[in-house]
């Protein structure tokens, strides 16, 4: 009964380090992917109608509110002061001068509103579930492609790196990084992937 019990404890330990010995290599990280990938995708969720975010600020002590609903179809604003004054398709540019859209939209993100600096601090349960669908369903893209880069030369695994390291589930990942990101790989790949292989 002690040799069983022994011999258990033995195959178990040995599943263990099997299952939790991380793989490192001259080059890289071990590229395969995350558990989380592994499983059977989830399935879409309701497109919503309208993102929502919400921030606050204080003004000599009275802490302010304010509600930002973007129209997914109209791709504008309606803007909530204090739970009660509504502003109507508003426009919001980015940094870059270019009308904000729903791929440039997440927490933590800082935008300016009506002339004031404004950080995105919190979403709606719905915004955060298409938030994170669209941030797996992109960075499962992108660690395709970067893994086939790695077949031909080593690259910072930062897809690998941020999926190991990150909630998706708090919907504080920019969208439209990801798909410049996605860009920026695939122009690598074309350039130095064997011309037969195209």
């Amino acid at each position: 009964m002690v040799r069983e019990i022994a011999e258990d404890r033995k195959s178990f330990e040995d599943v263990k380090q099997k299952f939790t010995t991380f793989q490192i290599d001259s080059h890289r990280v071990d590229s395969k992917a995350p558990e989380s990938f592994k499983r059977r995708p989830h399935p879409p969720p309701p497109a919503p109608k309208r993102l929502v975010f919400f921030s606050w600020w204080f003004e000599e002590a009275v802490k302010k509110y304010i509600e930002l609903r973007y129209d997914m179809e109209a791709k504008n604003f309606q803007i909530i002061l204090n739970k009660s004054v509504a502003l109507r398709d508003v426009k919001i540019a980015g940094r870059d001068g270019e009308q904000l859209q729903c791929w440039d939209l997440f927490v933590g993100q800082k935008i300016d509103v009506l002339g004031k600096p404004t950080t995105l601090m919190q979403a709606s349960h719905s915004t955060l579930m298409w938030l994170e669908y669209h941030s797996r369903r992109l960075l499962k893209k992108a660690l395709e492609i970067e893994n086939e880069i790695m077949q031909f030369k080593p690259i910072p695994d930062i897809i690998h790196r941020m999926l190991q390291t990150r909630n998706l589930a708090n919907g504080n990942l920019s969208l439209r990084w990801i798909m410049r990101h996605i860009s920026m790989l695939t122009t690598q790949l074309y350039r130095i992937k064997p011309s037969d292989a195209h």
